[in-house]
């Protein structure tokens, strides 16, 4: 995607921006976004770099009044990213959903930031990021959510729900209210926790493998986001990924990729020109 994006008034767009090691720059990369009256835009991230490689990735979007924003953003590998969003809701109407998807172990590190601004009435934000976190891997969720005084009949939720699998994995998250209006409907939540043992029981008891039904929990987990991708054959690839990522295929081969101290190229293998 341009650094600078402006949509014209009842303009709608759908963007596909992926980092993989094929594609993977050291500079920092901030994008700016402009959405006019009743434009709408779906961004889809998708992050896929090997242990040794960091991305930095920053956007600075600005809504008016009745646009609609969808961020997507799944990362399936990395070894030191850092996406930080900041969204301004300038016009009445405006409504901002983002979610996002970890799925990170060794010792990789993801960290999201999130800035959203209610300022002014009658608009709709919504966050939701969920991870699981394997062996050594660390996380950050660190969401904003600002009420200005005059922004009444405001609806703003934020979640972030975590997995973790082993003992040495962590998370630290951070969900954040600032309200100075008093006729809102604001809520925000964090869940950290490890796989459901009753569940996993319940399907051992059917004759499903510890392994399957270990890979089945987290993949429910994770569909509450990837569910959220609209274009249909990127939702088919996608969720494709996530099996192949939580059985370990994206991050693994016969020479190991990502533990390997030169590391080799991993791509996306979607054809985006079909997309």
């Amino acid at each position: 995607m341009d650094n600078q994006l402006i949509l014209a008034a009842n303009q709608s767009r759908e963007l596909i921006e992926y980092d993989d090691d094929a594609h993977l720059s050291a500079e920092p990369k901030v994008s700016e976004i402009v959405l006019n009256e009743n434009s709408s835009l779906e961004l889809y991230v998708l992050q896929n770099v090997n242990n040794e490689a960091s991305i930095r990735r920053e956007f600075k979007i600005s809504q008016l009044a009745d646009s609609r924003l969808k961020i997507v953003v799944i990362t399936f590998n990395g070894g030191d990213i850092r996406n930080t969003y900041h969204v301004d809701l300038d016009g009445e109407g405006a409504d901002t959903q983002i979610y996002g998807l970890y799925l990170i172990d060794k010792t990789q590190h993801v960290e999201n930031y999130l800035k959203v601004n209610h300022n002014v009435p009658n608009c709709t934000s919504n966050e939701k990021f969920k991870g699981v976190l394997d062996e050594e891997a660390s996380g950050v969720f660190n969401g904003h959510v600002y009420v200005a005084p005059n922004a009444q009949k405001t609806n703003a939720y934020q979640n972030n729900s975590n997995i973790i699998l082993t003992p040495k994995a962590k998370i630290n998250s951070q969900p954040f209210l600032e309200i100075y209006a008093d006729d809102v409907k604001c809520s925000h939540g964090t869940s950290t926790g490890q796989l459901d043992q009753e569940a996993m029981f319940y399907m051992r008891q059917r004759g499903i493998s510890k392994a399957n039904a270990r890979i089945l929990l987290m993949y429910a987990f994770a569909a509450e986001v990837s569910n959220h991708i609209g274009n249909e054959m990127l939702h088919e690839h996608i969720d494709d990924m996530i099996k192949r990522r939580l059985r370990g295929e994206l991050s693994s081969c016969e020479t190991c990729v990502l533990r390997c101290s030169h590391p080799k190229e991993y791509n996306f293998d979607i054809d985006y020109s079909k997309i």
